[in-house]
């Protein structure tokens, strides 16, 4: 009985540091080379959506933000909130956040 006094805060502590790794740990597909290469980052807010979407990461032509669908600006401007911060889903602060994304991705 004294042996499970003692695991459960143990399991209690395991659960809460698996959460709060999942709330700051966020992750985006690339494609380069014909291989998906996944690249994980910590996010500035905390979410339990993990896998975000880069309209910009893959080796073909670099579409303006004018041109991306209603869905595919909204998920774009997600990954920029969660990951660079920006708070403001403008043309402007979304080219900024374009700006930011490492030339590797």
């Amino acid at each position: 009985m004294n042996v499970l006094r003692k695991k459960w805060p143990v399991a209690i502590g395991c659960a809460a540091a698996a959460i709060v790794a999942i709330a700051y740990t966020g992750y985006v597909e690339s494609y380069l080379d014909h291989e998906v290469q996944t690249t994980f980052f910590v996010k500035q807010y905390p979410t339990f959506q993990m896998k975000f979407y880069d309209p910009f990461a893959n080796e073909g032509d670099d579409t303006p933000l004018d041109h991306l669908s209603s869905v595919d600006r909204a998920r774009f401007a997600d990954y920029c909130k969660y990951r660079f911060g920006v708070a403001h889903f403008t043309t402007q602060s979304l080219e900024a956040c374009k700006a930011q994304i490492p030339s590797y991705l």
